[in-house]
């Protein structure tokens, strides 16, 4: 009995290396703003999410704008095409200066400043603490992004735009899937319990397995080995996620998508140092057991 309990016992090791693992990654997430924010600012200078802002930010300026309108109220019928070539150049001037702000150090602080303040939404959608609409804290609002646009037209001669109100409006883009945060939302206490008690549960079975293991060598190989197996899972398991969550995106929405993966490469780098760490130790244990048996052998 004695021969097969540590390898009973290092199935709920594996088990409990990979739980351990995500539970406390996902808990720095949720409840860590500015680690949040380290991990998805990066990604203001992708060109994916530099495209989808922009669109979106020109839509809405121009949208706003009304060229047509404006121009139709003082033009004759015969003259209606000036309108459409105004509001075209007038487009056209708006992706300039919007495609010049979003590859800006400007962008980067306005796309940092804007996660904060959606992590913070999406922190009190999670723990019940404020906001409880997941719509809202699922989106990054694109206001203050809009605005710097604006003063940019204003000092190129659009002066009008002054007069028009942006506020109120949902200019935002989508960053998290509302189904993703209510599928979490009911589990964030158990996963602060498990952030902290999943690692001192994989400390003591690991001391377990060593303890009641025939010869402790072999035990604290074994203990190894078995964290090296539950790195490699959260590794896999990461991959697996990964192509699942990409099928139930739709197609052109692919700022959430990213937004995953910049949050679980953080992960998967967890689980890579792990396994290194772990085979490291594998690897001390082993030589040092066999220089110490090669020096109990030469003393006999």
């Amino acid at each position: 009995m004695r021969r097969i309990a540590p390898y009973f016992l290092s199935v709920f090791l594996v088990v409990a290396v990979l739980l351990t693992t995500v539970a406390v990654w996902a808990n720095k997430q949720v409840t860590n703003t500015e680690y949040f924010v380290k991990t998805v600012s990066p990604l203001a200078n992708d060109p994916v999410v530099q495209q989808e802002v922009s669109e979106k930010i020109t839509q809405a300026v121009v949208a706003a704008a009304d060229i047509d309108g404006r121009l139709g109220a003082y033009l004759p019928g015969q003259l209606d095409f000036l309108a459409e070539k105004s509001n075209a150049a007038f487009q056209k001037l708006v992706m300039s200066l919007v495609g010049e702000l979003v590859e800006s150090d400007v962008f980067r602080s306005l796309w940092s400043g804007a996660v904060r303040v959606g992590h913070v939404a999406i922190k009190q959608v999670l723990t019940g603490d404020g906001v409880v609409n997941t719509v809202v804290a699922g989106v990054l609002s694109l206001q203050s992004f809009i605005q710097v646009a604006i003063d940019a037209l204003v000092a190129k001669g659009a002066v009008f735009l002054k007069d028009v109100s942006f506020i109120g409006s949902d200019y935002s883009i989508e960053f998290i899937q509302p189904e993703t945060l209510q599928s979490v939302q009911g589990w964030v206490e158990v996963l602060q319990k498990s952030a902290t008690l999943l690692p001192i549960f994989a400390l003591l079975l690991s001391g377990l397995i060593v303890w009641i293991a025939r010869h402790k060598w072999r035990g604290a190989q074994l203990v190894t080995v078995v964290w090296i197996l539950g790195a490699a899972s959260v590794v896999a398991a990461v991959k697996v996620c990964k192509n699942i969550y990409e099928g139930t995106l739709d197609a052109g929405n692919e700022t959430p998508l990213l937004v995953y993966r910049a949050l679980t490469d953080g992960l998967n780098q967890a689980g890579v140092q792990l396994f290194f760490v772990a085979l490291f130790l594998l690897v001390v244990i082993v030589v040092s057991h066999m220089v110490k048996r090669k020096r109990y052998e030469s003393t006999r």
